[in-house]
C-alpha cells in the first residue's frame, strides 16, 4: 500500500469551488468533515425542508476513478437499510464533472470526542454495541467497512450511533485497499483488502480507545487482545461476536474471551443476583431480630 506524501495531496487537490446551490435543490451551507476520497458539506434541502450533508470529490481525477469510487460507496450505502448506517438521499455530479452524493446529516460528535467526554463506561459500552450491530449487519449483506475508526462513527444527540464513510467497503479482494494507521489489521497493513475479521480488528481498536483512561476491567482487556489478536483465526469470528461479549460484560454475565477466578466469578454472581441476595440477607437480620426479641 503506497501512502500519499503532502506534495502529491496539495498537487491533487481541486481549486474548483463548490456552487452555492446544487441542482436547483441542495443549498452549500458550510464544510463540516472530509472522507475518503471528498470532502462533506452541511447542505439545506430546499424541497423538503431539512438538514443534509452532501459528499463531493474534491481532488483531481482525470481517470473518473475516484468518481466511480464515491458512487459505489453511494450504492454500498443505499442497500445498506439499517438505523446505525447513514442513508443516502441522492446523487448526481456538478456541472463540472464532480460526483456528490446526498446522506442524512448525523446532528451530534464523533465517537472519538464522545469517547473524550465523561461519559460513564456503561454508556460508552452500549454505543460501542451499537456500532458493532451495525456492522455486524453490513457484513450480513456481505459488506466490509475496512476503514472503521472513532472518527467515522457519529454519535447523536439521543444516543443514537451511525457509522460512516463507506468509502474502502466492499465484499471480496477487488475491494479497496487502505485504512487508517492504528486501525488496520496487519492483513490490512501487508497490503491484502482484509475481510469482516479486519473489521473486528478495527472494533478492537476502537474499544480500546473506549476504555480509556484506565477504566477497563480485566474481562474487557481480554475482550479487546482478542479482537485485536494478529491471527484472524484467533479474533471474533463475527462483529456481532464481539458485540454479544460487550454486552455480557454490562449484564454481569460471562465474556467468552475472558478466564475467571473464584473470586471474580462469584462477585460476578453477587452483582447479577443482588436483589435476591438482599432479600435473602434483610430475611436473615429479621430472623435474627426476631430471636434476640423472643429470647429476652
Amino acid at each position: 500500500m503506497k501512502w500519499l506524501d503532502d506534495a502529491r495531496i496539495r498537487a491533487l487537490t481541486r481549486s474548483e469551488p463548490v456552487p452555492p446551490l446544487i441542482h436547483d435543490r441542495y443549498r452549500i451551507a458550510e464544510p463540516i468533515g472530509a472522507g475518503g476520497m471528498g470532502l462533506v458539506y452541511l447542505a439545506d434541502d430546499t424541497a423538503l425542508g431539512r438538514r443534509v450533508a452532501v459528499k463531493i470529490i474534491d481532488a483531481a481525477d482525470e481517470t473518473g476513478e475516484l468518481a466511480e469510487r464515491l458512487l459505489s460507496e453511494a450504492r454500498v450505502l443505499a442497500r445498506l437499510e439499517h438505523p446505525g448506517i447513514v442513508p443516502v438521499h441522492d446523487v448526481g455530479a456538478l456541472p463540472d464533472g464532480r460526483v456528490f452524493y446526498v446522506m442524512k446529516f448525523v446532528d451530534g460528535q464523533t465517537l472519538a470526542d464522545f469517547a473524550a467526554t465523561e461519559a460513564p463506561l456503561a454508556a460508552r459500552l452500549r454505543a460501542f454495541a451499537r456500532v458493532c450491530e451495525a456492522v455486524a449487519f453490513a457484513h450480513s449483506r456481505g459488506v466490509v467497512h475496512r476503514d472503521l475508526t472513532p472518527r467515522n462513527v457519529m454519535v447523536g444527540a439521543f444516543g443514537e450511533t451511525v457509522v460512516l464513510d463507506w468509502g474502502l467497503a466492499g465484499g471480496g479482494s477487488d475491494a479497496a485497499i487502505g485504512g487508517t494507521r492504528g486501525f488496520m489489521a496487519p492483513e490490512q497493513a501487508e497490503g491484502r483488502a482484509g475481510d469482516a475479521r479486519s473489521d473486528v480488528y478495527a472494533l478492537g481498536a476502537i474499544l480500546q480507545i473506549l476504555l480509556e483512561p484506565g477504566s477497563a476491567a480485566a474481562a474487557l482487556n481480554a475482550v479487546v487482545r482478542k479482537a485485536m489478536a494478529t491471527d484472524p483465526a484467533h479474533r471474533y469470528p463475527t462483529a456481532a461476536a464481539l458485540g454479544d461479549d460487550v454486552l455480557r460484560f454490562l449484564e454481569a454475565a460471562p465474556v467468552s474471551a475472558h478466564r475467571y477466578t473464584a473470586l471474580e466469578t462469584a462477585r460476578r454472581w453477587l452483582v447479577r443476583n443482588r436483589v435476591i441476595v438482599s432479600l435473602v440477607a434483610a430475611y436473615v437480620v429479621m430472623r435474627v431480630a426476631v430471636a434476640l426479641f423472643v429470647g429476652r
